[in-house]
């Protein structure tokens, strides 16, 4: 997928900064807060019965990733939904002066 690497969400009400990295084959998301809140590592987990949720790296913040982690698959899913088509094209003519 073609999903940000670096992006900006409200959260709690505050900006915070969040970049998505891949390391092996899982998806890792790490928010750094403005305050002097310690950054949260997350990744999507999967529970014995195949239940996927969100949880923290490591384990301890569990409530707080599950929340960020909703909030950063809305975002990701409204990326991926209103991403962007540009079309460029090649001008063989100049342009025609405003003034003439």
């Amino acid at each position: 997928m073609d999903d940000p690497k670096l992006f900006e969400l409200e959260l709690n009400g505050q900006i915070v900064r969040v970049s998505g990295h891949t390391i092996k084959s899982a998806r890792v998301y790490h928010v750094v807060y403005p305050n002097f809140k310690p950054p949260l590592n997350m990744t999507i987990a999967e529970d014995t019965d195949g239940v996927k949720f969100w949880t923290s790296l490591p384990e301890g913040r569990q409530e707080e990733a599950e929340f960020a982690g909703k909030v950063i698959a809305t975002y990701i899913r409204e990326y991926r939904r209103n991403k962007l088509c540009v079309t460029t094209t090649d001008k063989k003519l100049p342009a025609r002066n405003l003034f003439d």
